[in-house]
């Protein structure tokens, strides 16, 4: 995770730097854009202190990941273009092969695509053995959704 934090952000930037961009975008927001910035802090902060930094075991990680803010803006209808306008493009990424996909996604369809894979990952507890089965690779997931949301915050402070 410290490499894709350097490819987006440079040698400057660590993981609590990250989740800092993000709660320094809440203190400026308000509403709808405040609750949804908290829950993705909640999640950054899961994923990248406590699952990647600590080794808090993955089904507790799980358990804990949020949606509820994020669906019911995307079901409500919110104008995610109040919270980022633009889209994700090549050079936010640079060379980053798993982001590339990303690529012309806007605020909305990224957190859409965020939201999506979360929801799956807590299914993940329900339709599997996780202790037994080996096909499901928990630590790539919870780091492929902690990916998405460094780029997430990359994409929200660009200009």
């Amino acid at each position: 995770m410290v490499e894709i934090i350097k490819d987006l952000f440079g040698l400057a930037k660590d993981s609590r730097g990250i989740v800092k961009d993000v709660q320094d975008e809440k203190t400026k927001a308000r509403g709808i854009k405040n609750r949804i910035l908290a829950e993705v802090e909640f999640n950054m902060d899961l994923i990248l202190e406590h699952y990647l930094e600590k080794n808090v075991a993955e089904e507790k990680i799980i358990e804990k990941l949020k949606t509820e803010q994020l669906a019911k803006a995307i079901d409500d209808g919110f104008d995610f273009k109040k919270m980022k306008k633009g889209n994700v493009t090549a050079a936010l990424i640079g060379e980053n092969q798993f982001l590339k996909k990303y690529i012309g996604y806007d605020c909305e369809a990224l957190l859409r695509k965020i939201r999506h894979h979360i929801e799956q990952i807590k299914l993940l507890p329900e339709l599997y053995d996780l202790k037994e089965d080996k096909k499901i690779n928990l630590k790539t997931r919870l780091e492929n959704l902690g990916k998405r949301y460094i780029l997430f915050t990359k994409f929200l402070k660009s200009k």
